[in-house]
């Protein structure tokens, strides 16, 4: 089998944007979150934000290309996961979800669904009770007796992620920028205000993302004659297109927790991407970080992107990884065409 994996080390400048303001802390102000390094107060955007965005992104790729996925998937329902198994255990004629049924439907699921097949879950069924009684999870009995049988002799079952996603941080320490806006008048005419803040930076980030991991059954070894990879193999390179074209498409136009009212300002894109075919992808973090430092422990590294372009170089006559840098949106959106023919058609 081969490991392909790929590496994303980014930098994106944004400016007036509010990408992850989250809670108000006991005032009107609306906190960004923050990243303390050493003594110094940097901006932070988290990996989930930037992961769901991703995963937005996929679905519409997949819609578009007629890649399947279940219903609740594509609406990205939080407990897509057992929901989307009792699917395929339908599909598969099971009315039980016991342990003999539990790991064909998982491989089912990754079959009918692109998005429990890259995005991850995890499906605790029973948990073992003092005296070796077994009790339902409150949580997910609704579901049960709702889409299912009442599942017997069921284990956890879980399927990590294929990508990782890392926090932007700033570069520069950040100062909380703050405008206030008026968000309704009241019957005595008197405005009624909240303050919301604004940031400007330039944040470094790295996404990975495991391609040889897409539709591969991890329950494989439990069944009998069943091989590793649960779907076509057109179709594993159709879900694996999709996924880089995802994240590349949140580089090129981030979005975030409050995207409908605060389209980052875009002023910079620059990275670099490594594609593997023996190994899981490595990166070169845009951004160094010194703790010695007490002034700025966090500070840019101009030559991360020539160091990562030094590790695709060939060793002889092999030739099993290859770096692309990217400047602005045009050169990052030619990316996925690159990847496209290493992976599908072989160029060398």
């Amino acid at each position: 089998m081969s490991i392909w994996s790929i590496s994303f080390a980014y930098r994106l400048g944004l400016a007036f944007h509010a990408m992850n303001n989250e809670g108000a802390e006991g005032s009107n102000l609306m906190q960004p979150r923050r990243i303390d390094v050493g003594g110094i107060t940097y901006d932070g955007i988290s990996g989930e934000i930037i992961r769901h965005h991703i995963l937005r992104n996929y679905v519409n790729i997949c819609r578009d290309r007629n890649i399947p996925m279940l219903p609740m998937s594509e609406g990205l329902h939080p407990d897509r996961g057992p929901i989307g198994i009792r699917a395929a255990a339908k599909a598969l004629g099971h009315q039980e979800l016991t342990s003999d049924a539990l790991f064909p439907s998982v491989r089912k699921a990754i079959e009918l669904c692109a998005v429990l097949d890259i995005g991850g879950y995890l499906a605790a069924w029973k948990d073992q009770a003092d005296g070796g009684q077994q009790k339902e999870y409150v949580a997910e009995k609704a579901y049960i007796d709702a889409h299912c049988a009442k599942c017997k002799d069921a284990n956890p079952v879980k399927r990590d992620s294929c990508f990782d996603v890392a926090w932007l941080i700033s570069e520069a320490p950040q100062d909380l920028t703050i405008t206030q806006h008026s968000a309704f008048r009241d019957t005595f005419e008197l405005n009624s205000r909240y303050a919301q803040t604004m940031r400007s930076n330039v944040y470094a980030g790295v996404i990975r993302v495991d391609l040889h991991r897409v539709g591969m059954d991890d329950y494989w070894y439990l069944q009998v004659n069943a091989e590793r990879l649960a779907i076509d193999p057109e179709e594993q390179r159709k879900r694996q297109l999709a996924l880089v074209s995802a994240v590349v498409d949140f580089i090129a136009a981030p979005k975030g927790a409050k995207e409908a009212a605060w389209a980052p300002h875009v002023f910079l894109i620059e990275g670099v991407t490594l594609l593997t075919s023996t190994r899981t992808a490595p990166f070169v973090s845009p951004i160094r970080v010194n703790l010695e430092d007490a002034d700025r422990p966090v500070r840019p590294d101009a030559e991360y992107a020539e160091k990562m372009t030094r590790l695709a170089e060939a060793r002889g006559d092999t030739k099993d990884a290859w770096a692309w840098t990217f400047e602005d949106a045009k050169q990052l959106m030619a990316i996925p065409g690159f990847v496209e023919a290493k992976l599908v058609r072989g160029e060398k």
